[in-house]
């Protein structure tokens, strides 16, 4: 194998992302034996069909993850958020799910996932800035749902295969509601993505992120097995930290699986300031920060 370059790329191909996460994916399927995932996506649509709210999430390893709830700001207050989760939560009981987890910062929705059952198992203190916080949520499934659904005066559906475009709706909805809350310029937030490429082009390893304020998110990394054990890892995450610390940055962190690369992530500095037990059942869901600078 001849030299393999780290390049970073903002907005890469598509095929280049879909290689980091069908290797991932592909690795977490070997190592817990769960192949099935269910995308969850329900809508809240008003008469004439726009979208007011919505919840894009997903189900792997007999757990709910909610990854987006957003109501329109003139919608709030109507009981739609409680109608998404109820909805999502129904769903994944109708899976064989055990629980749910999500996170919230301070400036969102807390009180309402405390009030559906939610407790914290992690926070990060001045996330994505000083003087704010983000917290990591979760809850046991127990059995059929023992309250009444929401009353809602819209159209809740659900639609697995919800289009890009309505997803996009829901995700800005969400940073625009964020941004104003903390009063960052919507710039503060980039992708932070970095390949590990040979000299043919071949995509072979990649640390997928972004930076926010202060933070930086490690979401995926994964390098191609034949290529394991020889720093390339190493070269993707210290591109990915310098970068960020470029970008003002002063902090890091990501989650992993027992059964992933925990001892890599601690040699490299990360401490782990999070534990979700069971996630997926048979294993533990560890999150990690580290430190970047001043």
């Amino acid at each position: 194998m001849k030299t393999l370059e780290v390049v970073m790329n903002p907005t890469p191909p598509r095929p280049w992302v879909e290689t980091v996460d069908r290797g991932l994916n592909r690795h977490n399927i070997a190592a817990t034996g769960f192949v099935e995932f269910y995308p969850v996506r329900f809508l809240i649509k008003d008469a004439g069909s726009e979208i007011r709210g919505g919840l894009l999430g997903g189900i792997w390893g007999r757990w709910l993850h909610i990854g987006s709830l957003w109501v329109h700001r003139m919608s709030r207050g109507r009981g739609y958020a409680t109608g998404l989760m109820e909805a999502a939560e129904e769903y994944g009981l109708r899976k064989n799910c055990v629980g749910a987890f999500l996170q919230t910062g301070s400036y969102e929705a807390r009180p309402l996932y405390e009030k559906l059952g939610y407790s914290v198992f992690a926070s990060l203190s001045d996330h994505p800035v000083k003087g704010h916080s983000r917290f990591f949520m979760s809850k046991q499934f127990s059995g059929a749902r023992d309250r009444p659904r929401a009353s809602i005066d819209a159209t809740l559906v659900m639609d697995p295969y919800a289009s890009h475009e309505v997803e996009e709706v829901i995700r800005r909805g969400i940073q625009t509601h964020a941004h104003a809350a903390i009063g960052l310029p919507e710039e503060t937030w980039s992708a932070a993505n970095f390949f590990l490429q040979s000299e043919a082009g071949e995509i072979l390893g990649g640390a997928l992120g972004n930076t926010w304020g202060r933070w930086y998110f490690l979401a995926e990394l994964w390098v191609d097995r034949p290529l394991r054990g020889q720093g390339h890892a190493q070269r993707l995450v210290a591109a990915a930290e310098q970068h960020a610390i470029q970008r003002g940055c002063t902090n890091a962190f990501l989650d992993t699986f027992s059964f992933q690369a925990r001892p890599f992530y601690e040699k490299f500095g990360y401490t782990v300031f999070g534990v979700l037990e069971e996630h997926p059942v048979g294993h533990r869901h560890f999150y990690l920060s580290k430190r970047l600078g001043p």
